[in-house]
C-alpha cells in the first residue's frame, strides 16, 4: 500500500495520485508534515478552441473543493489566504548530506579558533538552503504556458484571458507569505527596483513590458508545497512568437536555467521554427521537456503527439514528449481518477527529477566549499605534524612557514598583483567585448541593407523589421553567452596563477534587457513616403513634352512636312514618357530604401549604445565579484599560514612526553578531517 504523507490513507501499490487529496505520491517530503492549505483556483468554463481553458490545480494536497465553473473569462487572480506556521520539509538526501559535512567542518573549525572558515562554511549552507531548481515555461504566444503555470501551483496566479498577452517574465517561487513583487527600471539604464503589487495588479503587470514603470519582471512568492521543495517556475513572454527578438531573449534564458518546459497545444503538429527553437534550447539546457497542451480539446491529440516525436527524432532531438490537459487536471480534484487521461503524473515526475538533479549539483558545490575549509584546516595539522615528527628540523619548518606567510600577507595586501590582473584582465574583456558585439550587430546591418537593396520596403519593411529585431537580438543573446565564457575562464586563470583556487564560484551577472524589441522604428507608412503627385505629373510632363516640341521648331525651321514631323514627335514623346515614368519610379524606390537603411541603421546605432553599457556594467560587477571572492580567499590563507606558522612554534617547545600526547591528539583530528573530506561516514555525497 502506498502511504499519503500529507493525509495518511493508505491507496493501492499503484496509485499515483492520492484518492483523497490528490496528493502526488511520488513527490514525498520526509518529515514535511501537514501542508499549509492552498486556495481553490478560480475555475474557467470550457472556452471555444482558441480560449486557454487550461486552469487547474496541481497534484498537491492543499486543495479544497473546486467550485462550479462561472463564467468563461477567469477573474483577477487573488492571493491565498494567510499560512498558517508551515513546517520545515525535509532537505533531498544530497542535501542532508551536505548540511551534515557542513556542520561537522563548522565544529572542527571552531575548535582550532578559525571564525573565518565559520563564516565560509555558514555562507555556504546558506546558498545551499536558498537553492532552487529553476525551470523556463517556454513556447509560441497562446499554447497554454500560462495556464500550466495555474495548473501545477492550483492557483490563479499566471492571467489566462484571450485578451491578455504575457509581456515580461513572471517568477513563481517559493514564500512563507503570498506577495507580488514588480521590479522596475525606471531610468531605462538605472537601477531595477522592487516595487510591492496586490494580486490584483499582476494582469495589468505581466502585460506592459514598456509602459512607464519600465517593468523588467514580476515576482510572486507563494506557500505552496511543491515550490517549497525547491521548484522555481518563470513563465516566459509569449509576444512576437519564437521568431521574435523575445524569442531569442528567452533562449538567452535558458543558458541559466535548470530545466525547461516547451509548451505547444494540440491543434497542430510542431512547426519548422519550433523544432529550430527546440534544437537551440537544448543546448543551452538539456533537462528539457515538451509539453502538449489543451489535449481535452482536440480528439486527434495523440495523432498529433506521434507526429511531434517523429518530427524531434528527425531533427536529432531527444526530449520527452508529454500530452497533458489542465481542464481535465482541474476536475480531478474531486475525481482522482481523471489524473491518468489529464496527464501531469509524467510532467510532475520531470519537474521533481530537475529539482532532485539541481539539489544534487547544489550539494556537490557545497562539500567543495567543505573541502577547501578542510584543506585549510589541514595546513596547521601538518606543520604541526612536522616539527613533532623530527624536532631538530622545527627551525627550518618554521622559517619556511615564514616565508609562506609573507607570500600569503602579500596576497591580502591592498597592493596584491592578483588585483592588477584582474583590474587588466577585465578592462581587456570589456574591449574584446565590446569588440565583438559592434563586430556582430555591423555584419546583422550590412546584411539588413543587402535585404532592403533587394526589394521595395514599401511591401517589405514589415517583414524586414521583425527580422532585423529578431537577429539584432541573436547577436545581443551570443554577445551575452561569450561575456559570461570569457569572464569564468578569467576567473579560473586569476585563480590558479595566484594560488587562490578553492570552494566554489558563480558568476551572477544581470539579466539582458529588452531594447532589442522595445527599441522604436518607423512602421510601413513612415517608410513609403512619396512624393508629391502634383511634382511627379510635373517632371513626367516636362520631359515628354521637350522632345516633341524641339522636333516642331526643327522642321520649321528646314520645311519639313508637318504630318510626318507630328508622327514621329508622338512616338518621340510617348518613348520620353515611358522612360520618364520607369525612371521616376527607380527614384522614388531608391528614395524610400534609403529612408529604410537610414531606420535600421538608427536603430542598430541604439541597441548598441544601450547594449555596450550593460556589457561594461556586467563586467564592472563581474569586477566586483571577483575582487571580492578572492580578497576573502586570501585573507582565508593568510589566516591558515599564520595558524600554521603558531602551531609549528608552539608544538617547538613542546617537551618528549607533551609531544607524544600531541601526536595522538593530532592523529585524531586527521581522521576526522579524513572522514570530512569523504562526506559523513565516508559515503561521499
Amino acid at each position: 500500500m502506498a502511504v499519503c504523507t500529507s493525509c495518511g490513507l493508505h491507496n493501492e501499490e499503484d496509485a499515483v495520485f492520492c484518492a483523497r487529496c490528490n496528493h502526488f505520491l511520488e513527490w514525498e517530503e520526509e518529515g514535511a508534515g501537514e501542508p499549509t492549505p492552498q486556495p481553490a483556483p478560480e475555475v474557467e468554463a470550457e472556452p471555444a478552441a482558441e480560449v486557454e481553458p487550461e486552469l487547474e490545480p496541481a497534484p498537491e494536497p492543499e486543495v479544497k473543493p473546486t467550485p462550479e465553473p462561472a463564467a468563461e473569462v477567469e477573474p483577477a487572480p487573488r492571493p491565498p489566504p494567510e499560512p498558517q506556521a508551515e513546517p520545515r520539509a525535509a532537505a533531498p538526501e544530497p542535501v542532508a548530506r551536505a548540511l551534515d559535512t557542513i556542520d561537522e567542518g563548522a565544529r572542527l573549525a571552531r575548535e582550532q579558533n578559525r571564525p573565518d572558515l565559520v563564516e565560509h562554511l555558514e555562507q555556504a549552507r546558506g546558498r545551499l538552503r536558498q537553492g532552487s531548481a529553476t525551470v523556463a515555461v517556454v513556447g509560441e504566444f497562446k499554447q497554454g504556458k500560462s495556464t500550466l503555470v495555474n495548473a501545477l501551483l492550483q492557483t490563479a496566479v499566471c492571467p489566462v484571458d484571450a485578451d491578455v498577452v504575457t509581456a515580461v517574465p513572471t517568477v513563481v517561487s517559493h514564500g512563507a507569505k503570498a506577495s507580488v513583487t514588480a521590479y522596475r527600471q525606471p531610468d531605462g539604464d538605472g537601477p531595477v527596483r522592487p516595487v510591492q503589487a496586490s494580486f490584483n495588479d499582476i494582469r495589468a503587470l505581466v502585460a506592459d513590458s514598456s509602459g512607464d514603470g519600465g517593468q523588467r519582471y514580476v515576482e510572486v512568492h507563494l506557500p505552496h508545497r511543491m515550490l517549497r521543495a525547491g521548484l522555481r517556475l518563470i513563465d516566459t513572454p509569449g509576444v512576437g512568437g519564437l521568431d521574435s527578438a523575445y524569442g531569442q531573449l528567452a533562449l538567452g534564458a535558458l543558458q541559466t536555467a535548470d530545466g525547461a518546459l516547451f509548451v505547444t497545444d494540440a491543434s497542430q503538429e510542431l512547426t519548422q521554427p519550433e523544432v529550430d527553437f527546440l534544437r537551440s534550447a537544448t543546448s543551452r539546457c538539456p533537462n528539457a521537456a515538451v509539453v502538449v497542451s489543451k489535449t481535452d480539446l482536440y480528439p486527434e491529440w495523440r495523432r498529433m503527439v506521434e507526429l511531434n516525436r517523429g518530427h524531434l527524432r528527425a531533427a536529432g532531438i531527444d526530449l520527452p514528449v508529454l500530452p497533458v490537459s489542465s481542464f481535465l487536471r482541474l476536475r480531478a480534484t474531486t475525481d482522482p481518477s481523471l489524473n491518468e487521461e489529464a496527464g501531469f503524473a509524467p510532467l510532475v515526475t520531470f519537474l521533481a527529477s530537475v529539482v532532485s538533479s539541481q539539489a544534487g549539483r547544489a550539494a556537490e558545490q557545497a562539500v567543495a566549499e567543505v573541502d577547501f575549509v578542510a584543506e585549510h584546516l589541514a595546513a596547521a595539522t601538518r606543520a604541526e605534524k612536522a616539527v613533532l615528527a623530527e624536532p631538530v628540523r622545527s627551525e627550518e619548518v618554521i622559517q619556511d612557514l615564514g616565508r609562506t606567510h609573507q607570500r600569503a600577507a602579500g596576497l591580502a595586501a591592498a597592493s596584491a598583483g592578483w588585483k592588477v590582473a584582474l583590474s587588466d584582465g577585465v578592462q581587456d574583456l570589456i574591449a574584446d567585448v565590446d569588440h565583438d558585439l559592434q563586430q556582430r550587430l555591423r555584419s546583422v546591418l550590412r546584411e539588413a541593407e543587402g535585404v532592403i537593396e533587394a526589394g521595395d520596403p514599401l511591401e517589405t519593411w514589415d517583414d524586414t523589421e521583425a527580422w532585423l529585431r529578431r537577429q539584432v537580438a541573436t547577436a545581443a543573446v551570443q554577445n551575452r553567452e561569450l561575456l559570461l565564457s570569457r569572464a569564468t575562464e578569467l576567473a579560473a586563470d586569476l585563480a590558479a596563477d595566484f594560488e587562490l583556487a578553492g570552494g566554489a564560484f558563480a558568476l551572477r551577472l544581470r539579466g539582458l534587457s529588452d531594447v532589442t524589441e522595445t527599441a522604436a522604428m518607423p512602421d510601413s507608412a513612415a517608410i513609403a513616403v512619396r512624393p508629391g503627385r502634383l511634382q511627379s505629373i510635373m517632371m513626367v510632363t516636362r520631359t515628354t513634352t521637350f522632345g516633341p516640341m524641339l522636333m516642331f521648331s526643327v522642321a520649321g525651321l528646314f520645311g519639313l512636312a508637318m504630318p510626318l514631323v507630328g508622327v514621329a514627335a508622338a512616338a518621340l514623346g510617348a518613348g520620353l514618357g515611358q522612360r520618364a515614368m520607369r525612371e521616376e519610379g527607380q527614384r522614388v524606390r531608391a528614395g524610400r530604401r534609403q529612408q529604410a537603411k537610414a531606420a535600421a541603421r538608427k536603430y542598430v546605432e541604439e541597441v548598441s549604445f544601450v547594449l555596450s553599457k550593460e556589457s561594461r556594467d556586467s563586467l564592472r560587477e563581474t569586477q566586483r565579484q571577483l575582487r571580492d571572492d578572492f580578497q576573502a580567499r586570501a585573507e582565508v590563507l593568510e589566516a591558515s599560514v599564520s595558524a600554521a606558522l603558531r602551531a609549528a612554534q608552539q608544538a617547538s617547545a613542546l617537551g618528549p612526553e607533551d609531544r607524544a600526547t600531541r601526536s595522538r591528539e593530532l592523529a585524531a583530528r586527521d581522521q576526522r578531517l579524513a572522514r570530512l573530506t569523504r562526506g559523513p561516514a565516508g559515503g561521499g555525497v
